[in-house]
């Protein structure tokens, strides 16, 4: 019995961690980390739905410089290869957050984005966001949590690691991103639990720029929001 049970959770886990439930309209959010075929992907999404805007969010490249002639940030890399992609900047929006811990960078992003949507006032009802593969279900989770319950959240799992999803267990790599990305939706789905959502969080605002206060980062938060 327990070894069926071990066997079912073990077969399973992969689809449950990569989750795909898209809205299908609103806004797309982008991870800016995810790599080029998962943004190909996304890019692809866009064009194809309904959506107003393609919001890019992500920190900065660990270990680049700014005088090196490579992107600093995920940001800044994820438009490089957007524009290669022919893809119409006009409808892009760059939301960049400053460094933090790896455990944070989702939540970070993610509340980054709900800043965003409050200070810029902009109607929409719904938001899909992008990763890749099984970091799906803690994006959902963390973004779920940072928006609140005023927008409609939907989540994509875009194209993954190079590894077989139907036997990652077979492969060392499979073995520690699941594992990995387990780990990290275990932590947050208990973390958050005990996390206060933002004021902004729990009733609109309107009006100015506002700072904000989380969790996970107090004080203020640097932030450059460029629209294309």
């Amino acid at each position: 019995m327990i070894a069926a049970v071990l066997i079912f959770v073990v077969m399973s886990i992969h689809d449950f961690l990569a989750v795909n439930n898209p809205v299908g309209q609103g806004i797309l959010v982008v991870e800016a980390w995810i790599p080029e075929q998962a943004l190909a992907e996304s890019a692809r999404i866009f064009n194809s739905r309904h959506y107003r805007y393609f919001v890019v969010v992500g920190g900065p490249i660990l270990g680049m410089s700014t005088n090196s002639n490579h992107p600093a940030s995920y940001v800044d890399l994820a438009t490089e290869r957007l524009e290669k992609l022919g893809f119409d900047t006009k409808k892009l929006v760059k939301i960049s957050v400053p460094g933090v811990s790896f455990g944070r960078r989702t939540l970070t992003s993610a509340t980054a984005v709900e800043h965003w949507l409050s200070s810029s006032e902009i109607g929409v009802c719904c938001v899909d966001v992008v990763t890749v593969g099984v970091h799906a279900r803690k994006s959902w989770i963390l973004f779920r949590h940072a928006l609140g319950d005023r927008y409609r959240i939907g989540i994509i799992a875009g194209p993954e690691v190079p590894y077989d999803r139907r036997f990652w267990f077979f492969s060392t790599e499979g073995i520690w991103t699941v594992v990995r990305n387990l780990a990290g939706y275990v932590y947050a789905k208990v973390w958050i639990l005990r996390i206060p959502r933002a004021p902004s969080q729990q009733e609109p605002r309107r009006g100015g720029l506002t700072y904000w206060s989380c969790g996970i980062v107090r004080g203020f938060m640097w932030r450059t929001v460029e629209v294309s």
